[in-house]
């Protein structure tokens, strides 16, 4: 397992309350993302990457969590109505590539992640997807 110390990282964006049983909340916030052009609006980007992200677990992998989808900024003290700013814990975390037509790699990386007996923290796990590259996703897992 290829695992990585992390920096904490100040992300801003939206995000939904959700679950596993519900996957249709994830497809509806990628939706609005795109349709309203929420990237554009986001101050002090410190990239063109989106970071999905997920926190506040309440449990494991098959109990409610907020999932988060925004960018990295720099130096954002306020966020406009509509949008939360979260961060990302310091940590190590194993890291994952899904390669292939997305959403589906995608998919069948985090079950791979599900099925596995990983030492997961679940306090913060995310995912770097470069535009550029639309058939490669890196994921971030918290480990212990």
């Amino acid at each position: 397992m290829e695992t990585e110390r992390q920096s904490a990282r100040t992300l801003y964006g939206i995000e939904v309350r959700t679950s596993n049983a519900t996957p249709d909340d994830i497809a509806a916030v990628w939706k609005r993302f795109f349709t309203e052009g929420l990237a554009d609006e986001i101050p002090q980007r410190a990239d063109d990457k989106l970071i999905a992200a997920y926190f506040d677990y309440e449990g494991d992998h098959t109990q409610p969590y907020r999932f988060f989808l925004g960018c990295e900024v720099i130096d954002v003290a306020c966020v406009a109505d509509g949008y939360v700013l979260r961060s990302l814990p310091a940590g190590e975390y194993a890291i994952f590539h899904a390669f292939g037509e997305m959403p589906d790699a995608l998919l069948d990386t985090w079950e791979r992640i599900w099925d596995s007996e990983l030492p997961r923290t679940y306090e913060a796990d995310f995912e770097v997807h470069d535009l550029e590259t639309p058939h490669e996703v890196a994921l971030y897992i918290g480990v212990r």
